[in-house]
């Protein structure tokens, strides 16, 4: 099944620490088991070797990166296929379209790498539009002036908030270019929506467009976010090149666009993908990973290793001696996150054109509009209130969303809803509350052959897929530099 393995086995190279035999389920088809028991599913170290703990965007960044430099590639997953908590593993699910920005350098060369031109996955730019407090629409202008010019028209074009403040906060930001103005240096102790107020955005302005754009792009609200997560959130998409601020929505999903073609170059390749194995330790030797001891008592070693877990899934399969000496490790306890969840709702009506909208007053930060089919359309709200997780399918619920998308004007009054979902996602948005930029680690941890990814991390982004593409790709680049 896997030839390079028995011929590496005849030859004495394994680092195989079997304790007790065992088999793993395919990593392409649920349910069906492998004849070769798991002991001889582990990397060789005949030449460099990694294993990479978690297969969401980060892990799969990684494995795609190093097994195309010939690092010999093992990937370990606890769930039925890869792709993370983001991925639907119901295949027969319609797809989940998503949004990319200009802005979004790694994960558009990432997309580019896996699908050369033409077989580009399809692409609609759209604009971004505001629920203003009368329900009326309103869009943020894209203009064709050169950078930072169209920054300062854009502002000043934008009718979602009133012409004083739009004139005081270009005139702020010009300042800014010109560097008679400066940010404060204490933006990670202070609220975002304390610093707002301080710049003279009044409190209707931070809830209709401050505070949903903070929402769409980090999950969090002004109240709990710090100032400095808010600028570092906005600046890449409001104060870059034109081009930067371009939204884009993929009518694919995740798991077609990235996690698939992902999955076939590390098989064609020969790397190793051992799903529904759970990991439940990190064997170390000094200040040096030896090992990870999985659950069914099967040792994989390797020469690196790439944690691509979240912080409460890395935390536990630490030794506790790095958990008292190293402060890298300690601070993973400070970060916090929350669920969100996604309800999708289809509805027999055409879609002419993709929309997104951002909301204020309401527990979903947006939706989003799609076309399904051609006659049908798909809504995508997203929400971190828990009370959408846990309603019944017969609730309330049901009643009040499509109320919401009639009033936005998004679904037409004699349109008949053919299908709702809801799909929960444990742990999906980092808290970006004052003093976290300090909890989020770097790559490279104090253990020598340790890298960290996920979105968590620190990439100079908010916790999102580029995020996790990037920190996927410094692993990879620091195990190739050394």
């Amino acid at each position: 099944m896997f030839p390079h393995f028995e011929k590496d086995r005849r030859a004495g190279t394994s680092d195989i620490r079997p304790s007790s035999p065992a088999f793993n389920e395919s990593s392409t088809g649920r349910g069906r088991r492998s004849l070769a028991p798991l002991p001889n599913l582990v990397t060789s170290t005949t030449t460099q070797s990694v294993v990479i703990l978690g297969g969401g965007p980060a892990g799969l960044t990684a494995a795609y990166r190093l097994a195309r430099l010939g690092y010999r590639v093992t990937i370990i997953d606890r769930r039925p296929l890869l792709g993370g908590a983001r991925t639907s593993e119901d295949l027969c699910d319609a797809p989940e379209p998503f949004t990319i920005l200009g802005c979004h350098h790694a994960t558009q060369a990432l997309l580019h790498s896996l699908h050369p031109h033409p077989q580009q996955p399809a692409e609609a730019e759209i604009p971004l539009e505001f629920r203003l407090h009368d329900d009326s629409l309103v869009h943020y202008p894209h203009t064709w002036f050169p950078a930072p010019l169209h920054t300062w028209v854009n502002l000043l074009r934008f009718s979602g908030i009133p012409w004083k403040e739009r004139w005081r906060l270009a005139s702020w930001v010009e300042q800014l270019w010109e560097g008679d103005e400066q940010l404060p240096a204490d933006l990670e102790q202070r609220t975002a929506d304390e610093w707002l107020a301080s710049i003279e955005q009044s409190a209707r302005t931070r809830r209709v467009v401050w505070n949903p754009l903070a929402r769409w792009l980090t999950g969090n609200d002004l109240s709990t976010m710090s100032a400095d997560a808010f600028v570092t959130s906005m600046r890449p998409l409001f104060l870059r090149t034109r081009s930067d601020s371009r939204i884009s929505v993929v009518q694919d999903s995740l798991l077609t666009c990235f996690v698939q073609p992902i999955t076939e170059t590390l098989t064609q390749v020969g790397a190793t993908i051992l799903c529904n194995a759970e990991a439940t330790q990190l064997r170390y030797e000094r200040d040096h990973i030896s090992g990870v001891l999985l659950r069914d008592g099967s040792l994989v070693q390797a020469d690196w290793y790439v944690a691509a877990l979240s912080p409460l899934q890395l935390t536990p399969l630490l030794p506790e001696r790095w958990l008292t000496r190293y402060a890298y490790f300690q601070q993973l306890t400070e970060l916090l996150s929350v669920d969100s969840t996604i309800l999708r709702v289809h509805a027999e009506q055409p879609c002419a054109t993709p929309r997104l909208v951002l909301l204020n007053d309401t527990s979903f930060h947006s939706v989003l509009a799609t076309a399904a089919t051609p006659d049908r359309t798909s809504f995508s709200l997203i929400t971190t209130d828990s009370q959408f997780a846990q309603a019944r399918p017969d609730s309330n619920l049901d009643i009040a969303i499509p109320d919401l998308l009639r009033s936005l004007g998004l679904l037409m009054p004699e349109s008949r809803i053919a299908s709702t979902g809801r799909r929960t996602i444990p742990g999906s948005i980092l808290s970006l509350r004052p003093g976290t930029k300090l909890h989020r680690p770097i790559q490279c941890s104090p253990i020598a052959n340790l890298l960290v990814a996920g979105a968590w991390t620190d990439t100079g982004w908010p916790p999102n897929l580029e995020s996790a593409i990037v920190s996927g790709d410094r692993c990879a680049d620091a195990i190739a530099a050394r």
